[in-house]
């Protein structure tokens, strides 16, 4: 699974940040020493620590350990105009049409014709992010998908960034999407069976 994250210019100042707000949600965690956020060095997969605080899950509770979990990175540039010229392409194409083609145009092409990549709003943020951040995850993994959505709820809120989310098909400001994914996440680790809540126990860094 993935989500996208857009953002402003990225660096090392933003770590303790993170793991601060990272603790207002109960959850103390600690990045791979090495990780500095440099685009070049830190593609791939970026290994936590996770220990959530106690009595806010059962099944998080009967593992009396530090979890080993973390996600995959990728780093590109973001060009707003280049997303916004290309939208615009297709928007045109769009409008050459039949009549029968353009009544089962899809939601995501009448937003379009606004035109904006997101929506008007968001894009008053977006035309301001210059980094794109694909995060992967194992959807099986449980503490994967908890610290991955955290992860790009609180980078696009200390940067000003907007969310992507393509399992959803829905762009989320950041105050939207820490409204929306903690209850997501939680709705997901409750579907799960004690027997088959497994979380790695963290015994060294990778």
């Amino acid at each position: 699974m993935d989500i996208n994250i857009y953002t402003k210019e990225l660096s090392v100042e933003l770590l303790p940040k993170i793991r601060e707000r990272f603790a207002d949600f109960d959850m103390n965690i600690e990045f791979h020493p090495e990780f500095k956020f440099d685009e070049k060095e830190d593609s791939g997969f970026l290994p936590i620590k996770l220990r959530m605080k106690k009595g806010n899950s059962k099944k998080y509770d009967v593992f009396d350990s530090d979890i080993m979990t973390g996600f995959e990175l990728i780093f590109s540039d973001f060009k707003y105009q280049v997303e916004l010229d290309n939208l615009q392409t297709q928007n045109l194409s769009t409008k050459s049409k039949s009549f029968f083609s353009k009544l089962f145009n899809n939601k995501k092409d009448l937003i379009q014709s606004g035109i904006f990549v997101a929506d008007e709003e968001l894009d008053k943020y977006l035309k301001f992010c210059t980094k794109e951040i694909i995060l992967s995850w194992k959807s099986w993994n449980v503490s994967e998908l908890r610290i991955s959505l955290f992860f790009a709820s609180i980078l696009a809120e200390l940067t000003e960034g907007v969310i992507y989310d393509p399992q959803e098909g829905r762009y989320l400001s950041a105050s939207k999407a820490l409204e929306t994914f903690p209850a997501e996440i939680i709705d997901y680790e409750n579907s799960i069976s004690e027997s088959d809540f497994n979380l790695d126990k963290f015994e060294e860094w990778i």
